[in-house]
């Protein structure tokens, strides 16, 4: 016969399955994190080692542009004429001029480098250095326009290029000592560095740290320009990450042992997983001890849970029997009664907020708008046309004269319409390709709307209807009666939109918080004007046909003041 568990059995059994999973995924999430870990740590020595590169090449770069500069020096192209032509103190004259200005070159960068100019038609030689420069002539053997190293002994050494001056017969070489490599190198705290010239199989710099027979290994597994790769030597794996300098055949290498950075977030974690295991082996105890029926507390929580869930905001749990549960009850109480009091408070001070930005709005004007508007003044004042500069400040005067009036946060239709009108004007004295109609009915003057309603959407008719279209339109406004309320409609012949784009204005106009600024705040700041004011039933509608027009519909619903917000109270 089978003996069914009991709850607590069940709990017991459930918890012992879930610390196995936990042990599990605890040990499968670790090994990952060491992956990361050691991942981030080679993008990062990696980083440190691309600036070290490029600090390399940029001073070999330096130091060998200040060299070719040398070969257009006057008095370095002009020495063999001087040998010819001038005397022995003229040519010692000559001579210790190059060799001031081969001195001043190498003290021009930061690192000491030897310049030799070789003459070869003359069998001179002149140097920055003074043993190079009284010595017998003699042309050196490397190859020419490439880096050439050579080690004088294990730990010293330089690196040579040879260039052929474009203007005469001259060879210019420069060496570079590997001291001002290794000084730079040294200063790399980033790891173990290590410099390699692959074009003569040689390291210039090694850690006593490692055998010998390390160095061969690793510079066979170095290719291409970067990269990584593991090594052992003498029982320890070692992450090795190298770089190729972009100017020579040198590459600066970085290695580490792998359980630098993982052993001891390794010995943390099996810290925590004991302490965690501890913890859960305390809470199966402390369950097995666990003799009361909880299903009655359990249950008037969860019911009273379910009616604010509903939007009851005034339920609330009663008294619970159990200590444990009386704490909960009343935590859950609390937080009825603050929720229910922050909402309040929000809507109170969302109402505030969105009349502030109606306040802020009107506040507003597009300085470009006003700059091509006295741009037109001074234009016809130039030419003396007073009757245009006449009608352009008459209306450019009502129009800030309305525009400024923050005080107030609607006005009449009549008034409304009168400041579109001057704004039309306005435009329409600045591009005479664009025409207006107006007509309203009187019945409609003295409704009140919000102020600035209708101006954004006649400035997108202009803006983005009939200008793109580099052609003449006309922009048409008038009233139509509704059942329960009137629409204005505003609408243009221009170049109209697509289905998707008027589809995804209409969304954004829709949307409690804006999602995308390019769409237009203006079009959503008059729809969310009109349902604050108006209420939900009110607001604008979007049609339009490419290549036919836009139309915007104003659509004002009366008897929702429900739905709306008191600006006069």
């Amino acid at each position: 016969m089978i003996t069914k568990l009991s709850i607590f059995q069940k709990l017991f059994y459930f918890l012992l399955f879930m610390v196995a999973i936990f042990v599990i995924a605890f040990w499968y999430i670790n090994s990952l994190n060491l992956k990361v870990i050691q991942t981030e740590v080679n993008k990062n020595k990696m980083n440190d080692m691309r600036f070290i590169t490029s600090q390399l090449t940029t001073q070999f770069e330096q130091v060998l542009m200040n060299t070719m500069t040398l070969s257009q020096d006057s008095t370095v192209r002009s020495f063999p004429e001087a040998i010819k032509s001038g005397d022995r103190y003229a040519r010692y004259e000559n001579k210790i001029a190059i060799m001031d200005k081969l001195a001043l070159n190498s003290a021009s960068t930061t690192w000491n480098n030897t310049v030799i100019l070789y003459y070869p038609n003359e069998k001179e030689m002149i140097s920055s250095v003074n043993s190079f420069s009284f010595s017998s002539f003699k042309l050196p053997d490397d190859q020419y326009h490439e880096w050439t190293i050579h080690m004088e002994n294990p730990e010293a050494g330089y690196y040579s290029y040879i260039m052929r001056s474009p203007f005469s017969v001259l060879l210019i070489e420069v060496r570079i000592s590997l001291e001002n490599i290794t000084k730079m190198v040294e200063q790399y705290n980033s790891g173990t560095p290590l410099l390699y010239d692959s074009a003569q199989n040689t390291f210039i710099t090694k850690d006593s740290g490692l055998l010998q027979d390390a160095y061969p290994a690793m510079a066979q597994q170095i290719q291409g320009l970067s990269g990584s790769f593991s090594l052992r030597d003498q029982g320890t794996a070692y992450v090795v990450n190298y770089m190729k300098s972009d100017e020579l055949d040198l590459y600066f290498i970085d290695y580490h042992p792998k359980s630098q950075y993982t052993q001891q977030i390794s010995r943390n974690n099996q810290y925590f997983l004991y302490a965690v295991l501890m913890v859960l082996g305390g809470v199966i105890c402390y369950t097995l001890l666990l003799r009361k029926q909880v299903q009655q507390p359990v249950q008037a929580l969860r019911t009273a849970i379910n009616r604010f869930d509903r939007g009851d905001l005034s339920s609330r749990v009663d008294s619970l029997d159990a200590n444990e549960f009386s704490v909960l009850g009343n935590s859950f109480n609390r937080m009825a009664e603050n929720t229910q009091r922050l909402i309040e408070q929000v809507l109170l001070i969302e109402i505030e907020v969105k009349e502030a930005k109606l306040r802020q709005y009107q506040a507003q004007i597009n300085p470009h708008f006003l700059f091509n508007c006295l741009n037109y003044i001074q234009s016809k004042a130039s030419v003396k046309d007073h009757e245009s500069v006449t009608a352009m400040t008459l209306h450019l005067g009502s129009y800030c004269r309305y525009i400024h009036k923050i005080e107030l946060v609607d006005a009449t239709l009549m008034e409304e319409f009168t400041f579109v009108k001057h704004f039309l004007s306005i435009v329409q004295l600045r591009k005479r390709e664009i025409a207006f109609d107006i007509h309203i009915s009187e019945s409609l003057y003295d409704e009140r709307v919000p102020r600035m309603i209708l101006q954004p959407l006649v400035e997108n008719c202009v803006k983005h209807g009939i200008e793109p279209g580099m052609q003449s339109g006309i922009v048409s406004i008038r009233t139509e009666p509704m059942k329960h309320g009137f629409q204005i409609v505003i609408e243009d012949n221009g170049v109209g939109m697509t289905e998707e784009r008027t589809l995804a204005i209409q969304r954004h106009m829709d949307d409690v918080i804006p999602q995308d600024g390019a769409l237009g705040a203006g079009i959503r700041n008059v729809h969310q004007r009109l349902r604050l004011y108006y209420g939900k039933n009110s607001g604008l509608i979007i049609e339009s046909t490419p290549f036919k027009g836009t139309c915007y519909r104003i659509q004002i619903q009366k008897g929702d003041d429900e739905h709306a917000a008191d600006f006069i109270g």
